[in-house]
């Protein structure tokens, strides 16, 4: 894999990481003796199998990120994002999956620290106009290194258990299902705190993709995940709790989505009935912190100089985009996007089968805009 064609460096120096450990790893392999005990054989060799379970998937991950299908003009601007609102020493691998959905690794694991490793689904892999998902997954990194969790757990703890008293029919349905009495309680509120804690990430990660790509957020969420529905995970809010938040947070922002955007979006629905009922409470604690939230997540970002995009040069880029032209005047990855999206919908969304040629022409010249403020950025910054 080290001879692979790496656009950008940062995957070789994931390889070169990881081929370091594997050595280290192999010495102590070779290190032993016939005489070393059994469980000296067996620690070093289980150590060895956790190292190849987890670093198949990253390798796999790394490999991939080499495919020309990848739009590596995003690689910069990303990672300058990934700089500033996360930790000035942070790489950013950028990859596909089979999955249709974007992921990431945290950028905390502890066998690639220092790495935010940030994937889509391998049939987008040069889609720009989903690139503002790559927002929210870039915020599980951030949500790691600000230890928002720590930040948050007090208030948290104090709202379910005013929760637990202002709902009392869930309480008692979820402890009579767990048990007896004062167990029942504590493991009702370590339920509820799982549950609300793992959404609550969810909900910062949405936010922290929202304020960094503005509008565009909103359209690359709906396009992705509509219309809602399915069976809900205790650690998601529901399908329509996300949009609520999403629609909140961006009329603070000062935008205004259409009406029918997420109209015909459905909720999601939880697997058991007990499990519905410490979902609940849960909900109704996230509730309470949401308004904290969403202040805590703008705050950070516009403390790192983060701005969302705006109207002037939006407008400036999607009138080139009008002309068949890519902007010539330097925007942000954001401001693109935003255009990109605008004419997209201006266009009634270039779906059949006569529209894939304009379609097309609109990536390309969102990345080629993408080019030009990059090699703008950099005439300036040695001027």
């Amino acid at each position: 894999m080290g001879t692979s064609d790496f656009a950008h460096l940062d995957g070789k120096d994931a390889l070169t990481f990881i081929k370091g450990y594997s050595l280290e790893l192999r010495e102590v392999l070779e290190r032993l003796t016939p005489e070393a005990s059994e469980a000296s054989v067996n620690e070093a060799c289980a150590q060895t199998s956790l190292m190849v379970s987890r670093y198949t998937d990253i390798l796999g991950f790394i490999l991939r990120s080499t495919n020309v299908r990848n739009a590596f003009e995003m690689h910069f601007p990303l990672k300058r994002l990934v700089e500033t609102a996360v930790s000035p020493d942070a790489r950013l691998i950028m990859s596909s999956e089979w999955k249709f959905v974007p992921f990431t690794y945290p950028m905390t694991l502890d066998w690639l620290p220092g790495f935010a490793l940030v994937g889509g689904p391998a049939p987008e892999s040069d889609n720009v106009l989903i690139v503002p998902l790559a927002g929210h997954e870039i915020g599980h990194s951030a949500w790691r290194s600000k230890q928002l969790k720590d930040q948050l757990m007090a208030d948290l703890v104090a709202a379910i258990a005013q929760t637990l008293d202002d709902m009392p029919a869930e309480t008692s349905l979820v402890s009579n299902e767990l048990g007896v009495d004062g167990v029942a309680l504590a493991k009702l509120r370590d339920a509820v705190l799982r549950s609300a804690i793992k959404q609550l990430e969810e909900i910062f990660c949405d936010l922290f993709g929202l304020f960094i790509f503005g509008r565009s957020f909103l359209y690359a969420y709906e396009y992705f995940l509509a219309p809602g529905w399915g069976m809900r995970s205790a650690y998601y809010p529901s399908s329509l709790d996300r949009v609520r938040y999403l629609i909140e947070a961006a009329e603070k922002l000062g935008i205004a989505p259409e009406a029918d955007l997420f109209e015909a979006w459905g909720d999601s629905i939880p697997l058991k009935f007990a499990d519905g009922a410490v979902i609940r409470l849960a909900d109704a604690a996230v509730a309470k912190i949401y308004p904290a939230l969403r202040a805590i997540t703008f705050n950070i970002l516009a403390d790192h100089g983060i701005t969302p995009p705006t109207a002037d040069a939006t407008d400036r880029v999607l009138a080139s985009l009008r002309q068949h032209v890519p902007d010539g005047e330097g925007a942000t990855l954001p401001e693109i996007v935003t255009a990109g999206w605008l004419l997209l919908r201006e266009r009634g969304g270039l779906s059949l089968d006569q529209d894939i040629a304009e379609y097309k022409i609109l990536n390309e010249l969102m990345l080629k805009s993408v080019e030009v403020s990059e090699f703008k950025l950099r005439v300036e910054a040695h001027a």
